[in-house]
């Protein structure tokens, strides 16, 4: 595995605090295998297998390194404000909490950290053999997900939406029994100026066919992105790189049978193995595939960190995930949403991130 070429991205950095993982599955950021029950929407979608195009994750160029680092504290404190949708049309704007404001706040008057503690040997034992560092990055050894109806692969899933344009589609994962993490990309449109719309989350999709859809397609109540991804964005990816995370809330509570994987900010990410499964768009259509690498220490900032695992279109939105040994659980770091010649980008959940998170979730 050679290692990557940093590729830093300016912006306002955030030093992250230690999250542990929740003790009970119950509290946000912990995991859940789910009930083991079978289930089937009640709240169906208009799923047509085939109409999506992938959504082609945002390159990052030499431009996007000099994006202006947001250091004003009344734009800081504001990137966090909750902007969403709801199904019916209804716009949603919610000011960022007391609690969050004041972590912002303190965060960015921080010094910067460097990314340090111990390596984490955390490839997760139900993936089976590892992948390559598409973006390929050498030899293309990702490998397909037969068996999509059992967890982790349950909890995650295919995510559609429509465009001005035509239909899109993303990888998302469940964290929550209503609440899916994708990224905000894939919820929102620099080029339209506007959202997406019709949102369609088909967990453990499995083939082109409806009967592929092993669980259904759920359909949304509403859909959000940081108040930055919006605001900040100067014309081009970078400048909005730190924001691009996404939440959309079910209509259905899908979760307790299916389970979701955990969240947390660890403070101290070394060296970990990074797990991602998804979607991605050059593999048969709406076929899930799995991929991990690792992901070393100085390619780790307060805000992202970059690797070279396989991804492709359709690939943005999934999570990134690390093993946790401790817990025995498999725990979101950070979402896959951007690729250079270089290497793949991953927002990192950090301090302020979870935090927002935790204001969403459902």
């Amino acid at each position: 595995m050679t290692k990557l070429t940093n590729f830093m991205i300016a912006s306002a950095l955030l030093s992250t605090a230690m999250l542990a993982a929740p003790a009970f599955a119950a509290d946000p950021g912990s995991a859940s295998a789910g009930n083991g029950e079978s289930m089937r929407d009640v709240t169906s979608g208009d799923y047509k297998p085939g109409r999506a195009k992938p959504i082609a994750p945002p390159t990052l160029t030499d431009e996007d390194s000099r994006a202006a680092p947001i250091t004003d504290e009344k734009t800081a404190v504001k990137s966090y404000g909750i902007v969403g949708r709801s199904a019916d049309g209804k716009e949603i704007k919610i000011e960022p909490s007391e609690a969050l404001r004041e972590l912002i706040i303190k965060e960015l008057n921080a010094p910067a950290n460097g990314a340090e503690g111990g390596p984490r040997k955390t490839e997760d034992p139900g993936l089976g053999e590892g992948e390559a560092g598409r973006q390929v990055f050498g030899t293309d050894d990702r490998e397909q997900v037969k068996n999509t109806k059992t967890y982790p692969f349950s909890a995650i899933g295919y995510l559609e939406a429509k465009s001005k344009t035509g239909y899109g589609n993303c990888s998302a994962t469940l964290i929550g029994p209503r609440t899916v993490l994708t990224a905000a990309h894939c919820l929102y449109s620099h080029e339209d100026k506007d959202w997406l719309s019709d949102y369609l989350f088909v967990p453990g999709l499995n083939g082109g066919t409806a009967d592929d859809a092993p669980f259904g397609a759920f359909t949304y109540e509403s859909a959000y992105v940081l108040q930055g991804f919006i605001d900040n964005y100067q014309g081009y990816y970078g400048s909005v790189i730190p924001w691009d995370l996404g939440i959309i809330t079910l209509k259905q509570d899908v979760g307790t049978n299916l389970g979701w994987l955990g969240y947390a900010n660890y403070d101290d990410l070394g060296d970990f193995t990074a797990n991602l499964v998804g979607y991605p768009g050059d593999k048969p259509m709406g076929t899930m595939w799995k991929a991990n690498c690792e992901v070393h220490a100085e390619n780790i900032a307060p805000e992202y960190f970059q690797y070279d695992c396989d991804t492709f279109p359709g690939s943005s939105g999934s999570s990134v995930y690390a093993y946790d040994n401790n817990s025995k659980q498999r725990i979101i770091t950070g979402v896959n949403v951007a690729e250079s010649p270089d290497a793949n980008t991953a927002v990192r959940l950090n301090a302020a991130n979870i935090q927002w998170i935790n204001s969403l979730y459902k």
